[in-house]
């Protein structure tokens, strides 16, 4: 199944369709955007600096929001949930998110995601971690796998903290528990 997946994602990605009269980008039906790194991570560190602390919880909601779009797209196009782990290991990778692997425990609705290279936290030294949209959009992307509003994320690890690679823990949460 997993080279299947792999095979149709990138076909899809080979599809991307350009409207030069609109500039418009779409991929699956799904409206992109080619974008900077460095504008990417300017726009996080400003909004940031500004906001504070609840920059991060609008990175990780805004995320969160577009991962579930991003699978909502794929489903509409013959994935099934459990192919979403190597849709979002091909599409992340082959967009320029950095190297995604994902394993995933479906039994107990939990996940690890690492990204080598994440664009987010590339060329950037911090104390705590950095990549809140990506964090949110792979929460997104478990809640749409798994069938459950509950599935949130924890960035773990991130390079700009010195680790070799950021990581996130996806698991499911209860209700007394407050999601991002």
């Amino acid at each position: 199944m997993e080279n299947e997946v792999r095979q149709k994602c990138l076909s899809l990605l080979e599809k991307t369709e350009y409207y030069d009269d609109e500039g418009e980008w779409r991929i699956a039906g799904s409206d992109w955007l080619l974008i900077g790194g460095d504008s990417l991570r300017n726009l996080a560190r400003e909004t940031e600096q500004v906001l504070g602390e609840g920059a991060r919880t609008i990175m990780h909601v805004a995320g969160k929001r577009s991962g579930e779009q991003f699978s909502r797209a794929l489903l509409k196009e013959g994935i099934k949930n459990e192919g979403l782990k190597f849709a979002l290991e091909t599409f992340l990778t082959n967009s320029g998110w950095g190297k995604v692997s994902a394993q995933v425990n479906f039994q107990k609705r939990e996940a690890t995601v690492k990204i080598r290279n994440s664009i987010m936290a590339r060329e950037t030294k911090e104390e705590k971690p950095v990549c809140h949209f990506i964090n949110g959009y792979i929460a997104g992307v478990f809640c749409m796998m798994f069938g459950s509003g509950k599935i949130d994320s924890e960035e773990t690890k991130c390079t700009t903290k010195g680790d070799s690679f950021c990581e996130f823990s996806v698991h499911e949460y209860c209700k007394s528990e407050s999601s991002h």
